[in-house]
């Protein structure tokens, strides 16, 4: 078959699926739903009674005037990415597993049997991409601080703004898709974390292609609201504060409701119809 067919095939045996078992998407319902309520509970942060908790944590980490209309909501979306980060490691790696569980028509119990390396296995992609992704920042701050005009005859106003913004998506298209098969290898097998990592890293290479169609053509939907994101600040004073809590909401629709299942989904069941079982 075709890297086309192939990414064709996939995408209609999981709508199929999906059609036939509706649960498979509970999870991502779910996950988006606690994530909501994390966003919430950020937004609400500085505000009493959750100021008394959560306002020593702002302060000591990025200052007084974050507590404060409208520079809270300066501070929402970075507070808002910690959270996810966090809820997909101990909460989003099990729910995942649950979804693959149901794709694969296994007893959810399965998922929870290896939860401790599902969560391992999220874990180490979160904390590998933010580490690469802070030191790329840190590099270029450090470079253009030292007094060089242009990287690559580009200046600092195009690295440190677009630019990285590019840098940090390549980085988490190519991340997820080197361990986009480490949970599925670890539902179908007696694996644990480092055997599934490196069962994903084999499965990538040797699709290549249709991986990066299935994990890097469903990001494209997110760029829209990447722009939107990127130009916070000029919504905030163009329009009111608020709207940063709003692209908060639509981030979650488009990433967790939408974008989330598509890849998570479809590069399970490209595996399931491609992988190699030794008698």
């Amino acid at each position: 078959m075709s890297v086309i067919s192939h990414f064709k095939k996939s995408y209609a045996t999981t709508a199929a699926l999906l059609q036939k078992e509706p649960r498979i998407y509970l999870p991502f319902l779910i996950f988006a739903f606690i994530e909501a309520l994390s966003l919430i509970f950020m937004y609400l942060a500085p505000r009493e009674p959750l100021r008394a908790a959560m306002g020593p944590f702002i302060t000591t980490l990025w200052g007084e005037r974050f507590l404060h209309y409208p520079q809270n909501f300066w501070l929402l979306p970075k507070l808002a990415g910690l959270a996810k980060m966090t809820l997909s490691v101990f909460i989003g790696s099990l729910l995942t597993g649950v979804a693959i569980a149901f794709l694969y028509k296994k007893p959810i119990a399965t998922a929870f049997h290896k939860y401790a390396n599902l969560m391992i296995i999220v874990l180490i992609l979160t904390a590998v991409y933010y580490t690469m992704n802070k030191a790329i920042g840190v590099f270029l701050m450090k470079y253009f601080n030292a007094g060089h005009a242009k990287l690559l005859f580009i200046g600092p106003r195009w690295w440190l703004g677009l630019f990285s913004i590019v840098i940090s998506q390549f980085l988490a298209l190519v991340l997820q898709a080197l361990v986009a098969y480490a949970i599925p290898i670890m539902l179908t097998s007696e694996k644990k974390f480092i055997g599934a990592i490196a069962g994903s890293f084999v499965f990538f290479f040797r699709n290549f292609i249709i991986t990066l169609l299935l994990v890097g053509i469903p990001m494209l939907i997110a760029v829209p609201l990447i722009f939107l994101n990127y130009n916070g600040v000029f919504l905030m004073t163009t329009f009111c504060p608020e709207i940063i809590l709003w692209l908060g909401i639509l981030g979650i629709i488009v990433n967790s409701l939408i974008l989330d299942p598509i890849i998570t989904l479809t590069t399970a069941t490209f595996y399931l119809e491609n992988r190699v079982v030794k008698p």
